[in-house]
């Protein structure tokens, strides 16, 4: 079995510090909603520009939505990402494969709720009474990712996205797009259309 190598100690294998880190746009916060309604607390893609990557002195700025799980930040793409929502996770539905977690209630329709911890060897917790929820969509089909916390959505270079190192295990490797640093730690891009297409989603 190969051994994860913990994220802190990675930054002894990426490349120096850059002069520019990524700063965190501030992310408008709404009180949590009662457990059964599901309430929009943002849409990424309207800081997006047309989810494509804004350009100002030759300069191109990607835009993140960076999250936690199980202590470990992670990042995805907000042109990906269709809004965050804030709401209560029913129960799972017999015969869903193991990583849909249950079903959300967005705007009358039924959603299935992913967890990616599997792909990336990370401790699975209780479900709480209301969850943050990433929704994604894919052949016109709508998906939810939970995580366990939102951090906000920032900007950087996408010159200083580095590349995976081989430390990571080639399976979780094949869900990364990069890596970039977060104040003294990494952050993991993931590739969510590759999660969801190797979990037979999409």
């Amino acid at each position: 079995m190969k051994k994860k190598v913990s994220f802190k100690k990675m930054l002894d294998f990426v490349s120096p510090k850059p002069e520019k880190s990524a700063q965190v746009a501030p992310l408008k916060k709404t009180p949590t909603p009662k457990p059964k309604t599901a309430e929009v607390r943002e849409t990424p893609q309207k800081k997006a520009k047309n989810d494509k990557p804004s350009e100002r002195h030759n300069v191109r700025i990607k835009k993140i939505v960076l999250f936690n799980l199980a202590n470990e930040y992670y990042g995805i793409d907000v042109s990906k990402i269709d809004e965050i929502i804030d709401t209560e996770i029913k129960e799972k539905i017999a015969g869903l494969p193991h990583f849909v977690i249950g079903v959300i209630s967005l705007r009358g329709e039924s959603v299935p709720v992913l967890s990616v911890k599997n792909r990336f060897h990370l401790p699975e917790r209780p479900i709480k009474e209301s969850e943050t929820i990433l929704i994604t969509s894919k052949n016109h089909e709508t998906y939810g990712i939970l995580i366990d916390e939102l951090k906000g959505v920032i900007n950087i270079e996408s010159k200083l996205i580095l590349d995976v190192p081989v430390i990571f295990p080639e399976n979780e490797m094949a869900y990364m797009q990069g890596i970039i640093k977060y104040g003294m730690d990494i952050a993991t891009l993931i590739d969510i259309e590759r999660v969801l297409k190797d979990c037979q989603i999409v």
